[in-house]
């Protein structure tokens, strides 16, 4: 509703009279603008009530994506000049590691999770849909039991046009039969290859030395198909081709690259330039104490539509203390904390392996056993694969 103002000027008339009492003045209309006007004097009371009014902070800003909401907190979040501790601050009601906020720096913490996760609510109204939560400040207790402030809740909300109504039309559902679903599952070839340095042709020498980096290329061939998107759910590395051998290394565990997360650790996912292509590379290693020279790696690889939104498959790498994802979805990276499969759609599975890496004629005298180590290349042992 519009709202419109209406000014009425009052004209007062004034009389001036002069020293001389026989003298008057009149002035016309347009000279009383210029003559100064008595300003309201400020009382005390005045004063001291505009001193004790509360000053408005902007610490916490949400980011509203199309599949997630971003909580960007200022450290000093009540700007007194003392920071509260990440720890103390979640979304949602529930107390979850996962809803907790994280550090991206001494001034600045942050909390990315799904329009659905945390206790998140949503309702509609007539042009709009409204994703609401509470980001929630409950400060620990010292050692001593004393705590130095009060607990706080912010609202939060995310609000998105509504483009189209479900009572517009109405909707035909079209039905696929399970056995032309099953053929285009038996045709889908997945591939798991490894590569040169700079990625653009299959790496020819399968010698690597101890520490050196090895480059994986997982892809799927579309052919016919829609468009998919390639996942690694999980690798591991054992001694004998059987999958379920002793011992064996996961270092790709739900779409969690774990390998990261040693220190040191130069394994990672990169970005991805192309759906059905994802690219990793892992330092080469060896189990302790095991002079064979040949280690097995088994991958399963998953492939989902790429408009499907509420795939929970990811491709995560642990870089400076977080957990990122080579899509930009960061924030089904969350449950790699804890290693839960996330509920969900599964996509197409495809099992690529057992590929084995074994040690040249050569290099066997020079294979020793030992954890990994960045000494110099001449006095380590040579990697092949089959």
């Amino acid at each position: 509703m519009d709202m419109f103002w209406l000014w009425c000027d009052l004209l007062l008339g004034l009389m001036f009279s002069g020293v001389c009492p026989h003298l008057a003045l009149a002035l016309k209309s347009s000279q009383y603008s210029s003559l100064p006007r008595p300003r309201p004097q400020q009382t005390l009371a005045m004063v001291q009530q505009e001193q004790h009014q509360p000053e408005l902070v902007n610490t916490v800003r949400v980011v509203c994506h199309p599949d997630s909401l971003e909580v960007v907190i200022a450290a000093d979040m009540f700007a007194v000049g003392a920071p509260v501790d990440n720890r103390e601050l979640r979304l949602g009601v529930e107390d979850n590691a996962f809803c907790r906020a994280t550090a991206t720096s001494a001034e600045e913490y942050r909390i990315v999770v799904g329009l659905d996760d945390c206790g998140t609510k949503h309702w509609m109204t007539k042009d709009s849909l409204v994703y609401t939560n509470l980001l929630v400040y409950a400060p620990l207790a010292s050692p001593s039991g004393v705590v130095h402030m009060d607990e706080a809740v912010i609202p939060v909300e995310c609000h998105y046009e509504r483009k189209y109504g479900v009572s517009s039309s109405s909707l035909v559902p079209t039905w696929i039969p399970f056995v032309s679903t099953q053929a285009g599952v038996e045709t889908l070839h997945f591939s798991l290859k490894l590569m040169n340095d700079d990625w653009m042709y299959e790496r020819g020498a399968h010698v690597f030395f101890l520490g050196e980096p090895i480059n994986l290329e997982a892809s799927v061939k579309i052919g016919h198909h829609m468009g998919l998107r390639v996942f690694l759910s999980s690798c591991v590395a054992t001694l004998q081709p059987a999958l379920n051998s002793d011992p064996k290394y996961i270092f790709i565990e739900n779409g969690c690259l774990v390998d990261s997360q040693l220190p040191n650790s130069k394994a990672q996912f990169f970005p991805r330039t192309r759906d059905n292509k994802l690219q990793l590379t892992i330092d080469a290693f060896k189990f302790h104490n095991d002079d064979r020279g040949q280690l097995y790696i088994t991958c399963h690889l998953t492939a989902v539509p790429v408009n499907d939104v509420e795939a929970p498959n990811k491709a995560c790498t642990f870089l400076n203390g977080r957990w990122r994802s080579a899509d930009g979805n960061d924030y089904l990276c969350g449950y790699c904390k804890a290693q839960n499969q996330v509920p969900g759609k599964s996509g197409i599975p495809g099992m690529v392996g057992p590929r084995g890496f074994g040690k040249g004629a050569a290099a066997e005298s020079m294979w020793r056993s030992g954890l990994k180590n960045s000494k110099g290349k001449d006095s380590l042992p040579h990697v092949c694969l089959h």
